[in-house]
């Protein structure tokens, strides 16, 4: 996560910055020792269970077990990018932001110019905005009116006209003193047979705004039949489309709401904040992409899907859960009726009705889908839909939610709940062998293994053992695995916790370096981790043991005598 940042000035910047400092600003803070506590600006809780650590400066809750550095704090309090969160530490340190290489084929692009880009599309925005509202803007302001909009909902979102002309915005800022080779790389101005002209003209201007206030690139919908029906800003050096979201400003001061809407484009956007519906934020004229996924993870716990209900807005909400499982984002599907889209809907049935429509779990809506082109009518159609669902439901992880779907893939289909199971994969007498064959670890209770090593992880990082006592071999785990190997070589854990792009795995990492308690002393934690190693290569020991066990049991009488024949000759060869 930290690019093209050097690790030495990245952590000058942590030297620099008090956390408790930082998280005292959002959060009431009591010291207890070395540590800070106060109540989780992430979870509501009475009883605090946040602290800051002075020594190591790095925050954990014990209760929702979100933890970091300043920049991970900054992150999720101002939703911010990770670049934008060590902008905001800088400055307040003091600090000068250093000049970032570029990727191959990437312009460079100084700090100055970056700023003065900002400007350019603040001031472009500013004058599309006032054009709405001349002569010249008279078309795109009607085509707003005829979309149910008022001057109130124009304003409140920015929005204005480019004009027809080929080069009255270019005219208008450059009397503001921009250059046009600027404005080309701002995404404002095109060059062609050596002369300059506006990007967009004659459209209506949806200006896209990020979470912190700062005009990123615009939207531009086409008057008439004109083509392309929609065009964006191409991608600049301060807008990618395939990063961002619009009315990401809005959504950022809704932290309450508790789920995002997804939908495709401006005008559903702007319709359905205009009805009352929070939280609602489009993609950049692009399908869903992982990094917009990850972003609306920083926002809230779970999305909700709102496409058009037409053919091509279901298989886009397909791909879209395929997106959010990977990114482990929970996701519901709005399915509206008739083929309607949000913006028509929402200006039908108001918000009530919004509300009112059902939101599909994934699996329910995958399942929901696996109908379409079948004649469920015939037993071809509802056999190809049983095998399809069953398909589905092998993915299926919560005993709980395999019981729901079972229960109503049994009513639709009519088959036999144990002919689905067998289909799914998961028998009753698949899972009562698995359950049988699972290994019984002694010493410690059912997780043992995972305490061993979170606590190993807080001992060597508190310095209460020797690195020369671990390996990275020790630990299953992958990131106490990369955790384990980087503290053994001596390198600062704050680097590593800013290193780590998913929230899960932050929140694993953290887990490791907060066990609790740890030992008084260093003897203590000598016994402490041997006790831990024990348990571990016990365990570790005893799954060998299982799976020799396992592969014994599958072999066939004969290939059983045959490997004992073996042993006997290799015995045999061994005496002689």
């Amino acid at each position: 996560m930290s690019g093209r940042l050097s690790d030495a000035w990245l952590e000058e910047l942590r030297s620099r910055i008090s956390l408790e400092e930082v998280v005292s600003e959002y959060v009431p803070l009591k010291q207890k020792g070395r540590r800070f506590w106060g109540c989780c600006p992430f979870h509501n809780e009475k009883t605090p269970s946040f602290s800051v650590d002075t020594e190591t400066q790095l925050y954990y809750c014990f209760g929702c077990h979100k933890g970091g550095t300043a920049i991970n704090f900054v992150m999720d309090m101002e939703r911010m990018e990770f670049m934008d969160a060590v902008r905001l530490l800088a400055e307040r340190a003091h600090m000068e932001l250093p000049e970032r290489s570029s990727s191959p084929g990437e312009a460079r692009v100084s700090r100055d110019e970056r700023e003065r880009m900002y400007e350019a599309n603040r001031q472009a925005a500013r004058f599309y905005h006032s054009l709405l509202w001349k002569d010249e803007g008279a078309e795109a302001l009607n085509y707003l009116y005829g979309r149910g909009l008022n001057d109130s909902d124009i304003r409140r979102f920015g929005l204005g006209a480019s004009p027809k002309g080929w080069d009255g915005l270019l005219h208008h800022l450059e009397a503001e003193g921009f250059e046009p080779p600027l404005l080309e790389k701002a995404g404002l101005a095109v060059r062609r047979d050596n002369r300059w002209y506006d990007m967009f003209r004659g459209r209506v201007m949806f200006p896209i705004i990020s979470a912190q206030g700062r005009v990123l690139g615009f939207g531009g919908r086409a008057m008439g039949d004109a083509q392309p029906k929609y065009l964006n800003t191409a991608e600049t050096p301060i807008f990618n489309k395939r990063m961002g979201l619009y009315a990401l400003n809005f959504a950022q001061k809704e932290r309450s709401v508790g789920r995002l809407v997804l939908v495709e484009g401006y005008m559903d956007t702007v319709s359905l904040r205009k009805h009352g519906v929070q939280g609602v934020v489009a993609t950049l004229g692009t399908a869903l992409t992982e990094e917009q996924a990850r972003l609306m993870k920083r926002y809230a716990p779970e999305v909700w899907i709102s496409y058009d209900g037409d053919a091509a807005g279901q298989k886009a909400a397909l791909r879209a859960l395929d997106i959010f499982d990977v990114q482990d984002i929970p996701a519901k599907v709005i399915d509206y009726p008739e083929g309607m889209d949000p913006d028509d809907f929402v200006k039908a049935r108001g918000l009530s009705g919004f509300e009112a429509l059902p939101k599909h779990d994934s699996t329910s809506y995958r399942m929901i889908r696996a109908r379409d082109g079948l004649d469920l009518s015939t037993q071809d159609g509802m056999t190809q839909y049983a095998l399809r669902c069953c398909a589905i439901l092998k993915k299926v992880k919560s005993p709980i939610e395999m019981e729901n779907h079972l229960r109503r893939l049994v009513n639709e289909t009519g088959y036999d709940r144990e002919i689905l199971l067998r289909q799914i994969g998961a028998s009753p007498e698949a899972r009562t062998a698995a359950v049988s064959r699972r290994p019984r670890t002694a010493g410690r209770e059912p997780g043992g293994v995972e305490k061993a090593e979170q606590e190993l992880i807080s001992m060597l990082a508190a310095g209460l053992i020797p690195a020369r006592m671990l390996s990275s071999g020790d630990f299953s785990d992958p990131v106490r695995q990369r955790l384990a190997q980087w503290l053994i070589d001596g390198r600062s854990v704050n680097a590593f916790i800013d290193d780590i792009n998913e929230d899960a795995a932050r929140e694993t990492a953290m887990r490791a370096l907060n066990f609790s308690p740890l030992p008084s002393d260093r003897e203590k934690a000598l016994e402490e981790a041997e006790g831990c190693l024990r348990t571990i290569r016990g365990s570790r020991d005893r799954q060998r043991t299982e799976e020799i066990k396992q592969k014994v049991d599958a072999v066939s009488r004969e290939q059983k005598l045959e490997m004992l024949r073996r042993v006997d000759a290799a015995n045999r060869e061994s005496e002689d």
